[in-house]
């Protein structure tokens, strides 16, 4: 989503949204100290089984219940958006680009559980760095540099940073990000057992904070990066609006046009960008297949009807 939808946002609404970075380090801060020590220390699986002790079991399912629902259909739009990319460079149909994702996320997932979902992670990071970081170099050096991005957007009156207007009509505004985006942020890093499951694999809890801390730089990183490619594509378009002469239909259809025009004479680049956009779909759906898996028999099966089973059993 943060991949096709950053650079989308920045090109139909500009730069506004980037303010949403300066909440990172408060989500991280909370998640770090305030979070984890809790979980770290009573020792659960999942991030549910809190609830239990502090309110009750029927807390604890409907939570579960909660979760589990709310991340199917996050999976579903997750999914999505790379195979709408796919769609767009090679023409492969949606449904089966879909499939496939799915297909691909259930099997190393099912082989190799949460040990499995953390390399994939590491990997499919640097996929998509690298990937990003070539097309937009290579977009920016085709428009003129820098400046010339700059000056076209700022022309357009898409270079906002500062708005601090209280207004609620805003599409956005720096209260709106940072408060929003840290309340946003922080049911993830804080409190999702797609987080919470990565935090309780590491043996010291003083590692799991050190990890915590690097996302302020990785996935802030990947978000100004993301913003500078939307910066580039509208200074690529800026007298030929794709969506007004609609070669494209959807405004997330925009990035991967811009890549295919700027690097489609290469071999294999628009294959690279693919395979970036698909990594963070396939990050997002292995660990949301493990994190509901863990939720099913942690707070169904055995918070919920009262199975209990050995270690033997519950991983087979």
């Amino acid at each position: 989503i943060t991949l096709l939808g950053t650079p989308a946002e920045m090109y139909v609404s500009g730069t506004q949204y980037v303010a949403l970075v300066l909440s990172y380090p408060f989500v991280m801060g909370a998640a770090a100290h305030l979070y984890l020590p809790v979980f770290m220390n009573i020792k659960i699986t999942t991030s549910y089984e809190y609830l239990q002790y502090r309110f009750g079991r029927g807390v604890r399912i409907l939570s579960s219940i909660c979760f589990t629902v709310q991340m199917v259909v996050y999976m579903s739009i997750v999914v999505y958006a790379p195979a709408l990319a796919l769609q767009q460079v090679t023409g492969l149909n949606l449904d089966l680009s879909c499939a496939i994702i799915f297909l691909v996320c259930i099997f190393y997932t099912t082989i190799g559980g949460i040990k499995a979902v953390m390399w994939t992670d590491t990997f499919q990071a640097a996929c998509m760095f690298g990937s990003f970081l070539a097309i937009i170099i290579k977009g920016n050096n085709d428009v003129g540099g820098a400046s010339i991005v700059w000056d076209r957007n700022y022309e357009s009156g898409r270079i906002e940073l500062f708005n601090f207007t209280a207004d609620p009509r805003m599409r956005h505004t720096v209260w709106s990000l940072v408060i929003g985006g840290y309340f946003t942020w922080v049911s993830i890093y804080g409190i999702n057992q797609t987080q919470v499951q990565r935090y309780l694999t590491v043996k010291k809890m003083s590692q799991a904070v050190k990890a915590i801390w690097w996302n302020v730089i990785g996935i802030g990183s990947l978000l100004l990066i993301c913003a500078y490619g939307g910066l580039v594509t509208y200074a690529m378009y800026y007298k030929c609006d794709p969506l007004t002469t609609q070669q494209v239909e959807k405004k997330d259809q925009l990035f991967p046009l811009f890549v295919m025009q700027v690097m489609g004479d290469y071999p294999g680049v628009p294959g690279l960008f693919v395979a970036g956009v698909f990594s963070g779909a396939l990050s997002t759906v292995s660990s949301g297949l493990n994190s509901l898996a863990a939720v099913c028999l942690r707070d169904f099966v055995e918070g919920g009807f009262g199975v209990k089973l050995d270690e033997t059993k519950a991983t087979r």
